[in-house]
């Protein structure tokens, strides 16, 4: 008999009924299946231990014992004196049944998977309290003791309660059956007997790992139930575990007996407000962030376009960046004006070192000879008289030369500024071209389409700028601005004409102005003559409307003397109705009495002819009689 389930008498704190072994997770009431999908489960010391947690069929399981009747039967006793009441209700829960699975999908006999599943059952016995010594080595080939004490451990984890009674290798195929191991079959009493061996121990290890993910799924399931907030009361579970755990509890009390569900409903309604409340808070929260988002939206909107600000910045950007485009082409327009002025520079600069050389070497040449002389007293006082003549002359020439340098830098100093006059005035040239049209593609001079360029080095004057302007550009200017000229004269001629049209046109409008003025007051005369007219209107449409009040009065007085005249002559026909409907039904009644009187004579007369209609009859048949038996005498008589 299946009984993996104790029920007893008593009741747990919040109402919950009593169950003393983790079969209490499992199922009520033996080998019903379990009302949840299976789960998976992880092994106590880390990991997958096989992966056969999910391969129970419901973890709804019981387990035979003959021992375990006596149990049973108190507590069947202890439910009694509710049979009455309840043995009549239909179970909801169906019989169910294990998908038969024929071989274990597990790879047991494999080394590795073998390695994995002992060292995940040795974490989980030390972790669980195992009192006997276990290894690694020992559980590669154990002796049968040593799976007894390890299975009776692992069971005790299910049922506390359980004492095995008879021969442990009969008494575990039940057990495995109980629990809905889906290899049950596989495991025989011989397996039991020889359980080190090589044969065996790969299908009772896989066993053993069944068993440890069934307990650690328990252990889950148990902790899930038992997340509390301090009252006894869950609120983070769903609200369909909620009213589950309330009809559990509700169907215990039911079995024990008592019909005062009272403080459940309390529980439950508490977790729900509960539940509300945390609700109403989120609630709130979303509220909050959706005004702020909303806020942030409203900004958003309301100001201006991020997109349109950007535009603004890259077109100031992009203008900004034309004028450096510009600005660098000019700066590299007069780089290269300055590379070539260092050119020359560079140029002149080693000439001058190839002449100072020269100098040098004819120095020197020259020393060397002197060396070479011979020299008196004479030649070196006329020598010292030439030098002291050589060293005034060159006082002199010095003198000379330093006004010479003074003069030539006052020159330069005036040669810089006419030249950056001239610069000034080639740009302001430049600036006027470009505004008359004179340069670019549709240039009105065609040899005057050429920017003018100031070139400092030039041989010559007249190659300073990049444009003749004696023999090209001043003819050009001088016959563009006879050009202009003409031009100007036609518009001042077009002027002229405008201002003689502007002055007929303003004649005209003084004309038109003073017509309008007589039109004016034209019609200010015809106004007065209007107002006078209206006057007079006015007055004879009071004496109309005079007349018109006087004849709606004569027609209100008429219309009253007619309604009172039709008043009265609906009162007479009113009287006329009523004779005529006391008539009517004084005609009806003697009408319907005259119906009566003739019904009642119609039937009398009806009787009447029923009367005498039976009477002929009567008298028909008499003589019918009379007629047969005169017939008869006759026949008589003439015999």
């Amino acid at each position: 008999m299946n009984g993996g389930t104790r029920l007893t008498s008593g009741t747990q704190p919040g109402g919950n009924y009593a169950m003393n072994s983790r079969m209490s997770t499992i199922g009520i009431g033996g080998p019903r299946p379990s009302l949840g999908p299976p789960r998976m489960s992880l092994a106590r010391g880390g990991g997958p231990i096989g992966g056969m947690a999910g391969m129970a069929d419901g973890l709804a399981a019981g387990r035979t014992s003959d021992a375990r009747m006596s149990g049973i039967g108190r507590t069947m006793g202890a439910v009694s004196r509710r049979s009455s009441q309840y043995a009549g209700r239909p179970s909801n829960m169906g019989t169910g049944g294990a998908t038969i699975i024929t071989k274990d999908p597990r790879q047991i006999r494999d080394k590795s998977w073998q390695a994995n599943a002992i060292r995940s059952l040795i974490n989980f016995l030390v972790q669980s309290g195992y009192n006997q010594a276990v290894s690694v080595k020992t559980l590669q080939a154990p002796s049968a003791k040593d799976f007894q004490n390890i299975f009776k451990f692992l069971y005790a984890q299910l049922d506390p309660d359980y004492v095995f009674q008879k021969k442990f290798e009969e008494e575990v195929p039940p057990i495995l059956k109980g629990l809905r191991y889906p290899f049950a079959d596989q495991i025989s009493k011989s397996h039991l007997y020889s359980v080190g061996s090589m044969h065996a121990w790969p299908t009772l290890l896989a066993m053993l790992t069944w068993i440890v993910e069934l307990i650690c799924c328990c252990d889950a399931m148990d902790n899930e139930n038992d997340i509390d907030d301090g009252t006894g009361i869950q609120d983070d579970i769903q609200p369909e575990k909620m009213f589950f755990n309330y009809v559990t509890q509700a169907y215990g009390v039911f079995l024990q007996g008592d019909d005062n569900y009272e403080y459940m409903d309390k529980e439950l309604i508490d977790s729900f407000d509960r539940k509300n409340e945390k609700v109403l808070k989120a609630l709130e929260r979303l509220e909050t962030e959706h005004d702020a988002l909303e806020k942030e939206w409203t900004h958003l909107t309301e100001s201006e376009s991020p997109v349109v600000l950007l535009e603004r910045e890259s077109r100031i950007l992009e203008s900004d960046k034309e004028k450096f485009r510009q600005y660098i082409q000019h700066v590299e327009g007069k780089i290269q004006k300055f590379q070539d002025a260092i050119l020359t520079l560079k140029e002149d600069l080693e000439a001058k070192e190839k002449e100072g050389e020269q100098l040098a070497d004819e120095k020197a040449q020259l020393q060397r000879t002197v060396d070479a002389q011979e020299i008196s007293p004479a030649d070196v006082d006329r020598m010292t008289a030439e030098r002291e003549q050589l060293n005034q002359t060159l006082g002199t020439v010095a003198v000379k030369m330093d006004e010479a340098n003074k003069s030539l830098w006052d020159k330069e100093i005036t040669m810089q500024k006419k030249m950056d006059h001239l610069e000034k005035l080639i740009q302001e040239y430049n600036t006027f071209a470009y505004k008359l049209g004179l340069l670019g593609p549709d240039s009105a001079a065609a040899e005057l389409a050429v920017e003018l360029e100031l070139r400092v080095h030039a041989s010559r004057p007249d190659q300073m700028v990049s444009l003749d302007l004696r023999n090209q550009a001043k003819p050009s200017l001088t016959q563009l601005r006879s050009k202009f000229n003409s031009k100007l004269h036609q518009a001042q001629d077009d002027v002229i004409a405008l201002q003689e049209t502007m002055d007929n046109l303003n004649w005209s409008f003084t004309q038109k102005k003073e017509e309008l003025g007589e039109i004016e007051s034209q019609i200010r005369q015809l106004a007065d003559r209007y107002r006078q007219e209206q006057e007079h209107i006015g007055i004879a449409n009071n004496a109309s409307n005079e007349e018109i009040q006087q004849y709606e009065r004569n027609i209100q007085r008429i219309k009253i003397e007619a309604n009172g005249a039709l008043i009265q002559s609906q009162q007479k026909m009113q009287k006329a109705v009523v004779e005529y409907d006391q008539l009517s039904r004084n005609c009806t009644e003697h009408r319907e009495r005259l119906l009566n009187q003739l019904a009642k004579a119609l039937v009398e007369v009806f009787n009447f002819h029923q009367h005498v209609h039976g009477q002929l009859e009567e008298l028909h048949k008499e003589a019918e009689v009379h007629f047969k038996e005169a017939v008869l005498d006759a026949d008589r008589s003439n015999r």
